[in-house]
């Protein structure tokens, strides 16, 4: 992505941060919060890219037929745990280790795993 090439200080998450909210919904932002969600639940390994982790949110919005925008945002919600635009909720603390335990504990052939395996990295 040339925005993270060209501009000192961003990198290749906040180069995706900046489109998505541009709103270009096929990027979603693969920041901590989601890139730590998706290696505990297995669909990256724990060491993936930005980049690979940007395509692992892109297919599993294909899958589930959003954008990436909405898985980012998902995901960044329960890794951070604030509905800042909820008037009565605010911030209900992060629930990230609780919700990749959750889903680990799940018993579902159907749930797909390691998407990042797909992505080659970014170079």
């Amino acid at each position: 992505m040339v925005l993270a090439a060209e501009i000192e200080g961003i990198g290749y998450p906040l180069a995706c941060d900046f489109l998505k909210e541009l709103g270009f919904v096929s990027y979603g932002k693969p920041d901590v919060h989601v890139m730590d969600i998706f290696a505990g639940i297995g669909l990256c390994p724990p060491k993936a890219s930005s980049y690979q982790v940007q395509k692992a949110i892109t297919q599993v919005a294909e899958a589930a037929e959003v954008t990436p925008y909405n898985v980012d945002k998902v995901f960044w919600l329960i890794g951070s745990g604030k509905f800042y635009n909820h008037p009565h909720i605010g911030s209900i603390g992060r629930k990230k280790a609780q919700f990749i335990a959750e889903f680990n504990a799940m018993d579902s052939p159907a749930v797909p795993r390691t998407l990042c395996d797909k992505a080659s990295p970014l170079r």
